[in-house]
C-alpha cells in the first residue's frame, strides 16, 4: 500500500491570525529563568540577551501579514516579534535593528512560538530555564501537521481494512546480514516473514 499525503491546506495562517490577541509579554528572569506560575498567559515570556553576528547577518522580523520563521528548537535562534519594523540592510550578512526603535525588537515568547506550532493554550509547558521551553516548541512537530497526517493515515487504514487484508498484505521476506565486525554475532544470513502492517 502506497501512502499519499494529504492535499494542501487551502488556509495559511499568518502571523496576526496566531498571535495578534497576545499581548504583554514578560521577559524571562535573570538568567533566562522562567517567570513560572507569576504569568498571565502560561509561558508567555521571552528570552533576554544579545544576538549573535549570524543571527544578525539576516532580517529575523516578519510582519502580522506573513507566515512566521520557522520555530526553531532555541532561544537564541527565535523570530523577532512582527510588532518591530523589518531589520535594515547595512552590507553583505549585516543587518541592524532600525536606530531609535530598538526597544520593538524582542523574540517571540514561548507561547507565541506554541501558538504558531498550533499547541492549544491550554498546553502548559514545564521548564525552569526559559530555553528549554523554546526547546520544547521547536522539536515538536506542529499538533495540526500531526494532526492531518494522522487522519489520512486513518482514512487510509479504514480503506485497508474495507478491501480486506489478504489481497493486499503479501509477506515479504528480508534479508538482513549481520556485521561481521561484532565477533559474537553467528556469520548467517536471517531470514524473516513480515508483513507491511
Amino acid at each position: 500500500m502506497k501512502f499519499e499525503f494529504p492535499e494542501p491546506q487551502n488556509y495559511k495562517p499568518i502571523l496576526k491570525d496566531a498571535i495578534f490577541n497576545l499581548r504583554l509579554s514578560t521577559p524571562a528572569r535573570d538568567k533566562n529563568k522562567t517567570n513560572g506560575s507569576d504569568l498571565k498567559v502560561p509561558n508567555h515570556e521571552y528570552m533576554t540577551g544579545g544576538f549573535s553576528t549570524m543571527y544578525m547577518s539576516r532580517n529575523r522580523v516578519r510582519s502580522w501579514e506573513e507566515p512566521s520563521f520557522t520555530i526553531q528548537a532555541g532561544g537564541r535562534h527565535a523570530p523577532i516579534h512582527p510588532q518591530a519594523p523589518k531589520m535594515l540592510f547595512v552590507e553583505k550578512n549585516i543587518r541592524i535593528f532600525v536606530p531609535e526603535k530598538q526597544h520593538l525588537y524582542r523574540r517571540l515568547s514561548v507561547r507565541e512560538g506554541a501558538r504558531i506550532q498550533t499547541f492549544p493554550d491550554d498546553f502548559i509547558f514545564k521548564y525552569e530555564n526559559v530555553a528549554d521551553g523554546y526547546k520544547m516548541v521547536g522539536n515538536a512537530v506542529p499538533v495540526n501537521f500531526a494532526f492531518h497526517l494522522a487522519k489520512k493515515i486513518a482514512e487510509d487504514l479504514k480503506i485497508f481494512d474495507l478491501i480486506g487484508n489478504d489481497s493486499i498484505k503479501e509477506s515479504v521476506s528480508y534479508k538482513i546480514e549481520k556485521p561481521q565486525e561484532v565477533p559474537y554475532v553467528e556469520q548467517e544470513v536471517m531470514e524473516y516473514l513480515a508483513s507491511p502492517f
